[in-house]
């Protein structure tokens, strides 16, 4: 049987190779959901590969870094951070926020933690576990995120 921490490495491998492909949209259940720490639905499985589609088009190299895996209970927290070169438009306009264009700079985001749960095989659900999760992806963009 594939651990879940195995599971979890195959579908970063697939998502840094292209986080829009249907082999990465494979590892998710299709009653996925990423949560902010309190359980608030961000995303379901839908936009989150939406989302991945837009960060490709904007972050040509986009990758996840896994700095930490460990299995708790039935799910995985990992610790991780997205580097990536910003070489084309990032179009943000679904949130209000129009496009932001390319700037060329590389950028490493911060450090950050999630729980990975699962259903058998597939991801069923991240859940960030601290404050800052949109705002700590938009402000190294210099982009304010629009108040809730």
């Amino acid at each position: 049987m594939t651990s879940k921490i195995d599971i979890l490495k195959s579908w970063n491998a697939a998502g840094n190779k292209n986080p829009a492909s249907a082999e990465t949209a494979s590892y998710l259940a299709d009653d996925f959901q990423n949560t902010d720490k309190d359980g608030k639905v961000l995303m379901d499985k839908q936009t989150y590969m939406g989302m991945g589609a837009l960060m490709a088009s904007a972050f040509k190299d986009l990758k996840f870094v896994f700095t930490d895996l460990r299995e708790d209970g039935d799910a995985v927290v990992a610790t991780f951070h997205a580097e990536g070169t910003h070489t084309g438009p990032l179009d943000l306009s679904a949130m209000g926020m129009g496009v932001v264009p390319p700037s060329g700079k590389m950028i490493v985001w911060p450090d950050r933690s999630s729980r990975f749960s699962f259903e058998g095989d597939k991801i069923s659900g991240i859940q960030d576990l601290a404050e800052g999760g949109m705002q700590s992806f938009f402000e190294p963009l210099g982009v304010k995120p629009p108040s809730a």
